[in-house]
């Protein structure tokens, strides 16, 4: 029988900046050269802006330092870089069970403005 492993350690800020930074990028090259990618890239990429929403209460702004005014600019651009989607890109049945709104989760509720063929095919299949 193994002993029960220690219980997680407190939440690191270096991990938060980390997410951030990625955000910033995809934030950032979206904005200057658009999506040339499918649905499923998509997805990732933006399930980051939920990540860094779920790990936001555990810090304050101070704590994140200049991260949080980079946050700020990253949203900035990604929603310049995108425009309003009809419907959750996940799908209203994942919006739902996930109680996802365009108030608060508004990255699932925003699609590329400069896009592809392919991600737009498969976006007009979202239901």
């Amino acid at each position: 029988m193994n002993p029960p492993s220690p219980p997680p350690g407190p939440p690191n800020v270096a991990d938060l900046q980390e997410l951030i930074d990625q955000w910033a990028t995809f934030a950032g090259d979206l904005e200057r050269e658009g999506y040339t990618f499918d649905l499923d890239n998509w997805l990732n990429d933006v399930d980051v802006r939920e990540l860094i929403l779920e790990a936001l209460p555990m810090f304050s702004r101070e704590e994140m330092g200049d991260h949080a005014l980079k946050l700020d600019a990253a949203d900035q651009a990604f929603r310049a870089a995108t425009r309003e989607f009809k419907r959750c890109v996940w799908g209203s049945g994942t919006a739902r069970k996930e109680k996802w709104t365009a108030q608060i989760n508004w990255w699932y509720f925003r699609t590329p403005a400069r896009s592809n063929d392919q991600l737009e095919d498969e976006l007009a299949t979202v239901r």
